[in-house]
């Protein structure tokens, strides 16, 4: 199957309806198996878990492959960690190169294998890598009663993977992989649900404690930053500001070791001693030496377009493709103030099958109609990449209409989702749109926890402009709108386009060049979303 040009692209409302129909019929609320974890629930998934480790040797983390008609509500701690010099190490001299993709893919190889080496120490479940970021989650002992303990665990794994990522960077190829970290640390009560495949089987984590530690995970100051909720949990006065959070970690008068808790007995119980870390660092580079070796066991090829062939299951280090594409970030405006209501107001079912509408619809879109092919579901976002050309060579210009296209498609998707579910009418979808040469593969665990992995300046740009778009917002990066045709730039006033949806998209290609406004807005104000 090839992709000629974008003339065989495009979404049809009487498709799409019939599949959300199905996809609702599927997954309906009423079918929901709603869980909580607790003592209950953890001592029969300890068990089982005891058995599969006799059968396979296999030890799989406390909530893992949740059925789709289910969900868990986990009270827990949750954990980003962010590598601050990612972006460095992509790029060579102000240039993405094929070795600086090397490079960087390397370096997440690496770091993943540190951070689950560490994870394993603490019974920290590791939820998913995003380029940079990892996310992990402390959900034992459960109960109220156990908030501090988990608190002084979570603090304590932050500490240790921040050391270990420090050592083997410094230790690993003279320190080409070096990087500072910061982590991000909050804690309440979320719904673990399944990631939708067969073949990622990690579960997510919705709602505000997961969304908040990766806000505390943004910045440019390495350093481990506490919610009010966790400090509370540690008996620590409260901050009212990142202001403080900065001042606390640069001040050595007011804080030692990790926010003043070096003199907590259970802190230091739980701390990581150098010795281990040494270990874990070791481990991790017997790991990185054994998959890896150098940057150049990545092999790169094409992939012929469309890119929906994608065989994820197939790549590797030395099987990886590396071509100019359109990265996809779509995210649901408004969604972790959903499922607060939802938790809140005991519609967690209710939340639960609108997701699996909302995400199937989406990717399908992405997929059947636009021929893309999605990376992976993060929370309530989706990533996904689409291109046109040949075997050797991407169509920049077709490529940039083909993810426009995508994109109105996703947002009429999304719109129909509004008139056939419940409770969603005050949701939106974000999306950003960037072109660039582009490495996609698989790194980290062997077998079924290793990690999809795409990472270029342009992943992270159209990452970044969803971030900045609210739910009624398209935004197109600087790369894409230099290749994209007059059509697709008429939509797009410096680069944002308000209601894109796919009559709109149609609308502009066929549209003789002097028009230049319509139902997209003409006047581009700054664009922010709602957090």
């Amino acid at each position: 199957m090839h992709l000629k040009g974008h003339a065989m692209m495009n979404w049809s409302k009487q498709t799409s309806s019939q599949r959300i129909r199905s996809f609702k019929a599927s997954a309906p609320a009423t079918a929901i198996n709603l869980r909580t974890f607790d003592q209950p629930f953890l001592a029969a998934r300890q068990a089982s878990i005891q058995q599969r480790m006799k059968v396979d040797g296999k030890r799989e983390p406390l909530i893992f492959d949740v059925p789709r008609n289910a969900a868990i509500l986990v009270d827990g701690v949750h954990v980003y960690i962010q590598m601050l010099d990612f972006a460095e190490v992509m790029m060579e001299r102000e240039r993405e190169t094929e070795a600086s993709h090397r490079r960087v893919l390397s370096m997440l190889h690496l770091n993943y294998a540190a951070c689950d080496q560490v994870a394993e120490e603490y019974e920290a479940q590791r939820v998913d890598f995003h380029g940079s970021r990892m996310h992990a989650v402390i959900i034992s002992p459960p109960g109220p009663e156990n908030a501090q303990e988990r608190a002084e665990r979570a603090l304590a794994f932050a500490d240790a993977v921040k050391r270990a990522i420090e050592e083997v960077g410094r230790t690993t190829e003279n320190g080409r992989y070096s990087t500072r970290v910061r982590v991000g640390v909050d804690s309440g009560p979320a719904v673990a649900v399944n990631s939708g495949t067969r073949d990622e089987r990690e579960p997510l984590f919705l709602g505000a404690p997961a969304n908040y530690a990766a806000k505390l995970a943004e910045g440019d100051q390495e350093g481990i930053f506490l919610s009010n909720k966790v400090r509370r949990d540690l008996d620590m006065q409260p901050l009212f500001g990142l202001d403080e959070l900065y001042t606390e970690r640069s001040n050595p008068a007011q804080t030692t070791g990790i926010g003043g808790l070096s003199g907590r007995a259970a802190f230091q119980t739980m701390r990581m001693s150098d010795a281990a870390v040494l270990n874990a660092a070791s481990r991790a580079r017997s790991r990185f030496i054994l998959d890896v070796g150098t940057d150049a066991s990545f092999s790169f090829h094409r992939h012929t377009p469309p890119l929906k062939t994608i065989d994820f299951t197939l790549l590797m280090p030395s099987n990886s493709i590396r071509m100019g594409l359109m990265s996809i970030f779509g995210d649901i405006d408004g969604f972790t103030k959903y499922v607060d209501e939802c938790i809140a107001g005991g519609r967690i079912r209710e939340m639960v099958a609108n997701l699996h509408v909302i995400r199937s619809e989406l990717a399908a879109t992405l997929s059947e109609d636009f021929l893309g092919r999605k990376v992976r579901f993060i929370g309530d976002c989706i990533h996904g990449l689409v291109a046109a050309g040949t075997a050797h060579e991407t169509n920049a210009s077709d490529s940039v209409v083909a993810a426009v296209k995508a994109a109105g498609g996703m947002r009429s998707s999304f719109e129909l989702c509004q008139t056939e579910l419940d409770g969603i009418e005050a949701l939106g979808i974000a999306i950003g749109l960037e072109f660039g040469e582009t490495p996609v593969t698989r790194i980290g665990i062997r077998g079924d926890r290793s990690v999809r992995c795409s990472v270029s300046r342009a992943v992270s740009t159209s990452e970044e402009l969803q971030k900045r778009c609210d739910g009624d917002q398209t935004a197109l990066g600087p790369q894409a709108l230099q290749h994209a045709p007059a059509g697709i730039r008429r939509l797009f006033d410096s680069g944002v386009a308000w209601g894109l949806d796919a009559e709109s998209v149609g609308e502009h290609l066929s549209a003789p060049a002097t028009i230049s406004s319509g139902a997209i807005s003409a006047t581009a104000a700054p664009y922010c979303r709602e957090s």
